[in-house]
């Protein structure tokens, strides 16, 4: 029988190039967003968050996250307090706006009232912000993501009202701030390089700009 003892760089190279290698206190704060995620999902679920809720909630989300044996996906996001302050805003105004909007068409112009996909390029390549965005445009009433095509860079958003070339723009607009403004909340240093180095993108040919139909 042969042993072969590993040289010294060989051994520095493989020590770090092995997760297993991480110390327990690194995986536990690996885990600990995860884990703090499910026990929120739970406490919201159950609408009670007392003590007792939350205790049973850390228990589950810990039992989950083991018996699923979910990876450490390394979560690479900046976090700017102004610019979550302005983000915030504006969501918000989105939602006040638009609820509005959307209600006048329903009530005093429902047989006119039309809705329409709209295909937006999209600056920034991250999955994490592409999520973000995602999740942002659904908030607002009156636009829904239908798809993310990450290979072209493109957002597919359903919006309604759409009964004019000027609302498919606006609409577009509102994607492209929203996306603008989560990156400069969240994004890091390279996002925000990423998205300065970018000019505006045009939507790609084989992409459908807009496609009309009753909502």
């Amino acid at each position: 029988m042969t042993t072969v003892t590993p040289s010294a760089g060989a051994g520095a190279g493989s020590s770090s190039a092995v997760p297993a290698e991480r110390t327990w206190p690194r995986r536990l704060l690996g885990r600990l967003p995860t884990v703090l995620w499910l026990t929120a999902m739970w406490v919201i679920l159950w609408g009670d968050p007392s003590p007792g809720t939350i205790i049973a909630g850390a228990v589950v989300g810990s039992a989950c996250y083991s018996v699923a044996k979910l990876p450490h996906i390394p979560v690479r996001l900046g976090f700017r307090p102004l610019a979550v302050l302005r983000l915030a805003a504006a969501i918000g105004y989105d939602l006040f706006s638009s609820s509005a909007q959307v209600a006048v068409h329903v009530l005093w112009r429902p047989r006119r009232t039309r809705g329409a996909i709209v295909a937006v390029p999209m600056r920034t390549d991250s999955d994490f912000l592409l999520a973000m965005v995602s999740g942002g445009l659904s908030l607002v009433t009156g636009s829904m993501v239908i798809e993310l095509n990450r290979d072209q860079g493109v957002i597919y958003v359903h919006g309604i009202p759409i009964d004019s070339p000027e609302a498919v723009e606006r609409l577009r607009r509102q994607v492209r701030r929203t996306e603008e403004l989560f990156v400069r909340a969240f994004g890091t240093a390279e996002d925000l390089a990423e998205f300065g180095r970018s000019a505006e993108p045009a939507a790609p040919a084989n992409a459908v700009p807009a496609r009309e139909g009753d909502s």
